[in-house]
C-alpha cells in the first residue's frame, strides 16, 4: 500500500484523465449538436454549436497539454498503469483511457461526418447560386411555346 505522501503525488496522473475524458466528451456532444443543427438547417443553433465545439476542443488541448506535463510519458497505458497505483486506481486509470480512446475515435467519426455534410451543403448551395446566376450550363429552361433551351438561356434570375 502506498504512503499518503505517495498516494497525493500520483493521484493528479489520474486527475488529469479524468479532466481529458471529460474534456473530450464535451467536445463529442459538440459535434453531435453541430450535426443536429446542420440536418435541421437550424442556422442559430449551429452558431452556437460550433461556439460549444470551440470551447469544448480549447478545453481539451488545455487538459491533454495538463496530462503530457504530469506524465513523463504521453502513453495514457504508461500512466494508467503505474506499478505504484493501487488496484483501484490501475483500474480507474484503465478506465479513463478507454474512454479517452472511445471519444477521440468518435470525434474524428463525428468531424468526418460533419465535414461531408458541409461540403455536401455548399455544393448544393453553390448549384442554386449559379442557376439563380443563370451560370448553369446543365439547366433546361422552357420557351413561351414549351419549347427547350439546353443553354439555360442568357437571363440572370437573381443575384446572391
Amino acid at each position: 500500500m502506498l504512503a499518503a505522501a505517495e498516494q497525493d503525488t500520483l493521484a493528479p496522473g489520474l486527475d488529469t484523465l479524468a479532466r481529458e475524458a471529460e474534456a473530450l466528451t464535451r467536445v463529442l456532444h459538440a459535434l453531435e449538436a453541430e450535426h443536429d443543427a446542420l440536418i435541421t438547417s437550424d442556422a442559430e443553433r449551429l452558431e452556437s454549436a460550433i461556439a460549444d465545439k470551440n470551447d469544448a476542443l480549447e478545453g481539451y488541448m488545455t487538459a491533454k497539454s495538463a496530462r503530457e506535463a504530469v506524465s513523463t510519458s504521453q502513453n495514457l497505458e504508461t500512466l494508467a498503469s503505474h506499478p505504484q497505483l493501487s488496484a483501484g486506481q490501475r483500474a480507474t486509470g484503465v478506465e479513463l483511457t478507454s474512454t479517452i480512446r472511445l471519444a477521440g475515435e468518435s470525434c474524428k467519426t463525428l468531424n468526418h461526418r460533419n465535414g461531408m455534410l458541409i461540403s455536401a451543403l455548399r455544393d448544393r448551395t453553390q448549384q442554386a447560386i449559379n442557376i439563380v446566376r443563370g451560370n448553369d450550363t446543365g439547366v433546361t429552361l422552357y420557351g413561351q411555346q414549351g419549347n427547350a433551351h439546353l443553354d439555360g438561356g442568357s437571363r440572370v434570375l437573381g443575384t446572391a
